[in-house]
């Protein structure tokens, strides 16, 4: 291959170098996934590394299959290289070693949802206090930080905590690992930390074998990895190992989850604590490939104003583009209506498919307006970051059943589906179950398996139950054979069980969650299909490791997500809304860190470097009741070179949008200035109280079930998740209690 023609100079460099430390700052749009891609596929053709001894870790399994993906096409067969997330490699590595920590191959991964059950029975069962403890959230949160910082229950159990609720915090601590212990599980924290454990124990002898096996080690987004990570990455090199690291201290923005940049800004520095008089060879890539000289003369300007940084401004050889497009609305209903009718204006006017548009934002809570309109004017979007596929309720539960197939020891899966589907099991008989089994040292599922005719279940469940393990037989059979194609099997189990009949019976929505079902069965043909090395519990696990970036997928409708959820995409057109002082940068992160300001700064670098062709920036001058005062435009937009133009409200109506596309539900009149100037107007109710029934324009009925100040909190009949609302907003009114 001829990487020469293939690259330009920086890129060559990067993937021809020879030095053992490489560090390649790539800037954003500069190729790094191609510099990445091609420097693997170097190692393995023209230097003739061994695919087993190459790892490769990226941010999300999105990324990972995009760059193996590439490299299959230019290499062929590349069995035995591992591309892929850190918690990724972890997972496996555990699946061969855990037995060196007590555990079992066969053990189960945690969301934070199962995190969040476990620490509900602590309270409850273990300690009698209620469920809705408010503690239970800070407990966890609590734990999660100190296992960020490398610190697992044995490495703080003699400090001391002269606070009460902390010296109760460790005491959950001790019983929330006890427990995972119990169920053979690992929550996200635990993949690092006993990956790590078993490295370090000296006697095992497991440290020397993977550092006599691993020759070189890269890693993407180099910027976004924490201590205890690189710790892990140390643990796996010896004097010869070659470490080559890319990544963009400009794009670091994951600080508040441990995230240290100064990992790759002083990576000469760290790397000489591991091994002394080591020398890391920089690389910069700063020709950009992706936006406007436009685009890129703000972005640069931006940026410069952060002091913690590898200096480097990115230039490209492309167009100027078009002018960034600023605007300050009155109220945030305006500033949405703006956005909607600029993307109807870049679809109808321009030919823009909606594919190419993203709107990009701080906090997800700000699309609750957008939403609206969007809606108004039938604008097909998707949001992303929200609800994951993996994590919707039907996943959840075939999941579960997944779980305890590979792991009998998971109670926390069993405890998800013991009334799934329906079996008239309450709360006092699931408690007689988890009494018994405890008494006699069994968990859940295993008592229930063997002890089902004394159990306190009555004959109708027990037969349910009887149905349920003589499928799970099956299917395990199937498993024990290595059969590469499981749909079959898997969906007769589904089947057998009453899931898909139980759909239909619960649920307004059973079509589609059905169809959610079967997606997920016919993953789990393509997972062991890709990867012939792995079988059926590798794709549980695999499943748990799920970001929220690697549920974006294709189809023609306009993306809503964070910042952090766009980070490494790329959209034609992109739109920063709600770009607010106190919103974006956030006053909390500012407050709450010395170094907040230059990393909210480099979120909102990372949202403009999104764009490749145009960029379009909207604020409001709504009241916040965050700040209890009017919102001002973001001071990043003077820092990026920008000016807020005041615009005329009215000419958003005058647009050629307003008489090809109008809002649905609108059918005398076009809307004047006047009528869309009446959504900021109240609705004069200030007496909202719990169980109140809510009339909503657009999510129709529902029920309040917080009252927050000024906000209510209101599920609504059919609708997934909650929505926080302004109480006095003239888009809801109160109904009957009785009939809606």
């Amino acid at each position: 291959m001829d990487y020469r023609t293939l690259l330009n100079d920086e890129q060559y460099a990067g993937v021809t170098c020879n030095s053992q430390y490489t560090r390649v700052v790539a800037g954003a749009g500069s190729g790094k996934t191609r510099v990445l891609t091609y420097r693997i596929s170097y190692l393995l053709e023209e230097m003739g590394v061994s695919p087993y001894s190459i790892i490769a870790l990226t941010f999300t399994n999105k990324a990972a299959k995009e760059i193996k993906e590439r490299v299959v096409s230019i290499c062929g067969d590349v069995s035995g290289l591992f591309l892929g997330t850190i918690h990724s490699w972890c997972a496996r590595f555990l699946r061969f070693e855990a037995e060196h920590i007590g555990y079992p191959r066969n053990f189960t991964i945690l969301d934070e949802e199962d995190q969040l059950g476990i620490m509900k029975y602590i309270f409850s069962e273990l300690h009698h206090l209620p469920k809705t403890d408010a503690n239970i959230k800070k407990c966890l949160e609590w734990i999660g930080n100190k296992k960020m910082r490398g610190l697992e229950y044995e490495d703080i159990k003699n400090d001391e905590y002269p606070d009460s609720t902390l010296k109760d915090f460790k005491v959950y601590f001790r019983e929330y690992t006890e427990i995972l212990y119990e169920r053979h599980s690992f929550d996200f924290d635990d993949l690092l930390l006993k990956t790590i454990d078993i490295l370090e124990d000296k006697d095992n002898g497991v440290r020397e074998r993977y550092m006599r096996g691993i020759s070189h080690i890269l890693i993407d987004e180099f910027q976004d990895i924490n201590d205890v990570q690189f710790k892990l990455i140390s643990l796996l090199m010896n004097r010869e190992t070659s470490l080559y690291v890319v990544g963009d201290p400009d794009q670091t923005i994951y600080t508040w989850r441990g995230a240290n940049h100064h990992l790759i800004m002083d990576l000469e520095e760290n790397v000489n604590y591991i091994y002394k008089g080591a020398k890391v060879n920089t690389i910069i890539l700063d020709r950009n490939y992706r936006s406007t000289k436009t685009i890129l003369s703000s972005s640069n300007k931006l940026i410069a104003c952060n002091k913690e940084r590898v200096q480097k401004a990115l230039y490209s050889l492309g167009d100027e583009g078009t002018p960034i497009r600023v605007f300050n609305a009155r109220t945030q209903r305006e500033e949405s209506t703006h956005v909607v009718t600029s993307i109807i204006d870049l679809h109808k006017l321009k030919n823009v498919n909606y594919k190419d548009i993203a709107v990009l934002y701080r906090v997800n809570y700000l699309t609750r307006d957008l939403e609206t309109v969007l809606g108004m004017y039938r604008i097909p979007y998707r949001i992303f970051g929200g609800m994951k596929f993996y994590q919707r309720r039907e996943i959840k539960d075939i999941i579960s059943y997944f779980r305890l197939i590979v792991n009998p020891a998971d109670d926390t899966a069993f405890l998800r589906i013991i009334n799934v589907p329906k079996k008239n099991i309450g709360p006092t008989t699931e408690q007689k179950i988890i009494d018994e089994a405890k008494k006699i040292g069994q968990t859940l599922f295993l008592y229930i398996k063997e002890n089902i005719n004394s159990s306190p279940l009555t004959l109708k469940q027990r037969v349910g139950w009887i149905n349920i393990i003589e499928q799970m037989k099956i299917v395990n059979n199937e498993i024990e054979l290595d059969n590469r194609s499981l749909s079959n099997v898997l969906e007769n189990f589904i089947t057998n069980i009453g899931y898909f009949a139980y759909l239909k019976e619960e649920d307004d929505n059973a079509d589609e969650r059905i169809e959610n079902v079967k997606e997920l069965i016919s993953y789990v043909d393509g997972f062991l299909k890709e990867n012939p090395t792995m079988h059926f519990d590798d794709f549980v696990n695999n499943a748990m490791l799920q970001s929220a970036q690697d549920d974006v997928s294709t189809g023609d409708y306009v993306s809503l997500m964070t910042v952090h959820t766009a980070k490494g995409l790329e959209f034609d057109n992109v739109f920063i809304y709600g770009f607010c002082d106190g919103v974006f940068p956030s006053e909390r992160s500012i407050s709450e860190s010395r170094t907040g300001l230059e990393e909210e700064r480099r979120l909102a670098y990372v949202a403009m470097t999104r764009a490749k062709k145009e960029l379009s920036i909207s604020s409001n001058q709504d009241y916040s009741y965050v700040m209890q005062c009017p919102l001002q435009p973001s001071r990043f937009i003077k820092e990026a070179g920008l000016e807020t133009k005041k615009t005329d409200f009215r000419s958003l109506y005058n647009s050629s949008s307003q008489t090809i596309y109008k809002p649905a539900g609108f059918i005398k009149k076009d809307i004047s200035a006047k009528q869309v100037a009446l959504s900021s107007e109240t609705n004069g109710i200030t007496d909202w109280k719990v169980g109140d029934i809510v009339i909503h324009t657009t999510y129709g009925r529902g029920k309040v079930v917080e009252v927050i100040d000024k906000l209510i909190v209101v599920q609504f009949d059919g609708i997934e998740g909650k929505k926080t609302l302004l109480g006095n907003h003239i888009s809801i009114k109160k109904g009957d209690n009785n009939n809606g």
